[in-house]
């Protein structure tokens, strides 16, 4: 009698145990589901003009650049920024780079968006023997016109780069990295990048840079962007 009575509350339990998960189940099904979720493909051209101001073209640097960027699925160009910064190698393995940022972006029968960007980055680095790894801390404040609120972010970007190498030069660069925005007013991760490409010193002013970036930004709805890149970096030196 008594295994019977443990049998059936064994039985009751289990199909107690079953509702909840398939509730559970209907429930978060029906929470993701329900999610829109926006998709853009972009493209980015990215060009730096770097200039040194030391002699030993080392230490201190300055470099203004300009990011053009195409979205609407590539068919609008609606993300225009400019700015200007400092390079300062402050040990061989240490780098700290102050910088500024305009920002214009055009929305379709609305006014721009103005932004005023300030960045300061601190990226310490670690070459090995067929690799080399960097790791950036930015700390990012937006201004924001339009009635609409400051912003301030925390990036940290971890880069891996493994140089391809003939008879001791570099033919090319691949390198991986992942980037991800910590929000500091609401403690929160806002927005996750995954960046693949290659890079190619074609010569001593001038390098090339083709990357991808798979780009999620984790609001009320979940924005997703397909980013196709270039970037064009001229190097000027001091005789």
């Amino acid at each position: 009698m008594l295994k019977m009575i443990v049998r059936r509350k064994i039985l009751s339990l289990k199909k107690i145990s079953s509702l909840i998960f398939l509730s559970t189940v209907i429930f978060f099904s029906g929470e993701i589901f329900g999610q829109s979720v926006e998709e853009d493909t972009q493209l980015w051209t990215i060009t730096t003009v770097e200039f040194p101001f030391d002699k030993e073209n080392k230490k201190l640097s300055g470099y203004i650049f300009s990011d053009l960027r195409t979205g609407e699925n590539i068919s609008s160009l609606n993300d225009l920024r400019f700015g200007f910064g400092a390079k300062y190698q402050a040990t061989k393995s240490i780098k700290i780079q102050p910088s500024y940022v305009f920002r214009v972006q055009r929305i379709p029968d609305r006014p721009n968006r103005i932004e005023h960007r300030l960045r300061f980055d601190v990226t310490p680095r670690k070459k090995f023997k067929r690799l080399t790894l960097d790791n950036r801390n930015r700390l990012e404040h937006r201004i924001r016109t339009g009635g609409r609120d400051d912003r301030t972010f925390y990036r940290n970007r971890t880069r891996v780069r493994v140089p391809v190498r003939r008879n001791d030069k570099t033919i090319f660069t691949p390198f991986i990295s992942n980037d991800t925005w910590f929000e500091i007013q609401n403690a929160k991760v806002f927005r996750n990048d995954a960046i693949g490409g290659i890079n190619r010193k074609i010569n001593d002013n001038f390098s090339a840079e083709a990357f991808y970036r798979y780009r999620q930004t984790f609001q009320p709805t979940t924005e997703t962007e397909k980013v196709f890149g270039i970037r064009l970096s001229i190097d000027f030196k001091i005789e």
